[in-house]
């Protein structure tokens, strides 16, 4: 699926994008700053595909910290690309993202997005995006489609009807948008989402043709989220997003082959929630912002009975400050090349009462995460990237998971750095533990950012 992707991306050609791209492969210049777009959409990919989580009928989060390390997040903020590149990301309807990173002696984490848009007609595009993500708890691969009509009649209105392409009939959803959007004003978009809109027919077929099953899904009720999402930016110096949804509270009877397990109805629904503002100084390349992100699910079991079995309720919060700078001869004088400086603290909770595993329960799970980070680049295409992690988490209980996690770690990532702007940026390099003096490598990894 990736390589049919890849050769329809590479066979399409010069052509326009949306406005904001420029002609293809001459995009324009770089727009620092955050954004806080990816990381809602992530949480919306996490709901999507249940073969990307441990349990694929499971609760719609599924942390799971039994498949993490006390260290999962310092690798993953290591590997993750700097704050000051998401809003120039999340600007382009084109591009790549890559990141490969060493998690321990056998395995990589690794990322892909990869998105392209091409005119269909004189009033549409067709875009194509893919996301893939694996991780200790997550192994994701999502194709979308995007059939979208921009600007309708000059109105700023526009409509996007967006189906996941998918291997597995079950699993395959559909996502509608529509909104406004005026560049340098704002963009109010609402979102409606079908889950598994296919898993009923899939499931008539398989008992029609007398295929065993070993557990069988039957939708009672549609499966179907909301979203809606706004962002401002009246003022030059000032940019705020807010996002809203909901997963409406959706039925499924399940059913077991073995006799061992009991059939249930089961009822999934979450409420989530985000917000991100960001301040740019208007007389220096300065920018201050804080986000964050709240998502709740439950999930309830019932018997043939109606009466409850089970109950799974999961709550993850997340916020973030950050400082960004910008420093070149345009900004201080006789500056040699140009110094990219983040400075980001990060919570995150993490309450899954009804947790267990082989290792321990852990129902609360808190981490802190502080990082400063220099990328200076002396000439236009080599650079040096330095930076400071410190992680400190905290899982309260007297099991062996909750020991496991519970840890204060610090790293040091140092990387080279090659530009070829605006087109690509690389940075490869590897960590050092700061807490092991007799092992101090701690992994390496490489990521890459492409637009055209």
């Amino acid at each position: 699926m990736l390589g049919s992707i890849l050769s329809l991306t590479l066979a399409l050609g010069p052509g326009l994008g949306a406005p904001e791209d420029g002609k293809r492969f001459s995009p324009p210049p770089i727009e620092h700053g955050f954004d806080l777009r990816e990381s809602w959409d992530d949480i919306w990919r996490r709901f999507e595909d249940r073969n990307g989580r441990p349990d694929p009928h499971g609760p719609l989060l599924q942390p799971a910290p039994e498949l993490q390390t006390h260290e999962y997040e310092l690798t993953q903020a290591v590997a993750a690309h700097p704050l000051y590149l998401e809003r120039d990301w999340n600007l382009r309807t084109r591009g790549a993202r890559v990141f490969i990173h060493s998690d321990d002696e056998f395995s990589f984490f690794n990322q892909v997005r990869l998105k392209e848009q091409m005119p269909m007609g004189s009033v549409g595009a067709l875009g194509i995006r893919y996301d893939r993500i694996e991780l200790r708890e997550i192994r994701s691969s999502l194709v979308q489609l995007a059939f979208a009509f921009p600007d309708i009649r000059g109105t700023g209105a526009f409509v996007e009807i967006r189906p996941i392409a998918r291997f597995e009939k079950p699993d395959l959803d559909i996502e509608f948008a529509a909104g406004w959007a005026r560049p340098h004003i704002g963009q109010i978009q609402a979102r409606v989402f079908l889950f598994d809109p296919f898993n009923n027919a899939s499931d008539a077929l398989a008992q029609n043709r007398a295929v065993v099953q070993d557990l069988r899904v039957v939708q009672r009720s549609p499966s179907i989220g909301v979203s809606g999402e706004s962002e401002v930016f009246l003022l030059p110096s000032l940019r705020a997003q807010a996002f809203f949804g909901a997963v409406l509270p959706a039925r499924a009877s399940l059913y077991y082959a073995d006799e061992d397990s009991a059939d249930v109805v089961r009822t999934q629904w979450s409420v989530l929630g985000g917000g991100w503002l960001e301040w740019a100084l208007p007389v220096a390349p300065l920018w201050l912002g804080a986000s964050t992100t709240v998502v709740t699910t439950l999930q309830d079991d019932h018997d043939e009975f109606g009466e409850l079995v089970d109950r799974l309720p999961e709550r993850e919060s997340r916020a973030r400050v950050y400082m960004l700078a910008h420093l070149d001869k345009d900004s201080v004088g006789r500056f040699v090349g140009r110094l990219e400086l983040e400075l980001a603290g990060s919570f995150r909770l993490t309450e899954l009462w009804k947790h267990a595993s082989q290792y321990g329960s852990i129902p609360r799970d808190r981490s802190w995460l502080g990082m400063v980070r220099a990328l200076w680049m002396p000439t236009k295409p080599f650079g040096i990237e330095l930076g400071y992690l410190v992680l400190d988490r905290y899982a309260p209980g007297d099991n062996d998971l909750a020991t496991f996690l519970t840890a204060t770690n610090h790293r040091l990532s140092t990387r080279f750095s090659l530009a070829f702007d605006p087109h690509v940026r690389i940075t490869f390099g590897v960590g050092w533990d700061l807490d092991d003096p007799d092992n101090p490598y701690d992994q390496g990894g490489m990521s890459l950012t492409a637009r055209w």
